[in-house]
């Protein structure tokens, strides 16, 4: 599972370029500051001052109803996303099918170019993670921290030098499950079965590869939605790396959109 850059267009400079084009004016006639100053109030939707003053107000804060206030007008505040879009970025991208499900359901702003097992045959690749986690007592929180590391049922497996063996272990089994799916597939398309009903065995562990396209702001949203606590943690990993890629490509719009360093 993994991220790896492929291209990336326009700067910093570029957004707060984009930004003065209403006024028919130029970045290059302002300094560093200035223009890095600019694309962070495009990103807090509001002047410096007023956003000290909005902070100091919260020492004010005494009641729920005022906490209440405070919270709708923080998610109302204009944010000047347009020049944030014009910056594009091209990731090459490789995760198992959930994953790439979940990475999938962004598309403002996006496109992904996949590859299809109805016209390829290699072998694939499969996820296979360090642990397996318990369910979380409250499914909206999808897994919990503690692993499972057997399971209630004892199975044959294989290990690297093809000696048999029982288990429990719930990632033995695991392995061994998905290589033998992997196995089968090979088999099917070596005695002639076409791969587009070939690949109907293939587990969800699957790596897919896929290039994704998108814009500064596009990938940004992208980030804040899948590196919170609450998403699951195949998916924070993969955002992270999708993070320490962009980040120094766009080093202050990307602070400002996805760390508030305003």
């Amino acid at each position: 599972m993994q991220a790896i850059y492929e291209n990336h267009y326009l700067t910093d400079d570029d957004v707060a370029n984009y930004a003065r084009q209403s006024f028919g004016k130029l970045a290059q006639n302002f300094t560093k500051e200035q223009n890095n100053n600019l694309v962070k109030f495009l990103a807090r939707g509001m002047a410096s001052g007023n956003w000290e003053e909005l902070l100091n107000s919260m020492e004010n804060i005494t009641t729920q109803e005022s906490a209440h206030d405070l919270a709708v007008y923080l998610r109302s505040i204009p944010e000047h996303w347009i020049p944030f879009g014009h910056p594009h970025i091209t990731l090459r991208m490789s995760a198992p099918v959930p994953i790439r499900t979940q990475c999938f359901k962004h598309k403002i702003g996006f496109v992904e170019s996949e590859e299809s097992r109805r016209y390829i045959s290699s072998t694939p690749v499969v996820y296979i993670p360090e642990h397996f986690r318990k369910a979380a007592a409250n499914v909206k929180q999808g897994s919990s921290k503690e692993i499972v590391e057997t399971l209630s049922i004892t199975r044959w497996v294989r290990d690297k030098s093809k000696n048999l063996s029982k288990t429990n272990n719930a990632l033995e089994i695991y392995r061994s499950h998905v290589l033998d799916a992997i196995y089968l597939y090979e088999q099917m398309i070596a005695d002639g079965v076409c791969p587009e009903q070939a690949r109907f065995i293939l587990p969800q562990g699957t790596e897919v590869n896929w290039v994704w396209t998108g814009s500064l702001y596009a990938f940004a949203n992208f980030y804040n939605q899948r590196s919170d606590s609450h998403a699951q943690q195949e998916i924070q990993e993969l955002a992270e790396q999708v993070n320490n890629i962009i980040a120094p490509l766009y080093p202050v719009s990307w602070a400002a959109l996805t760390q508030g360093e305003y």
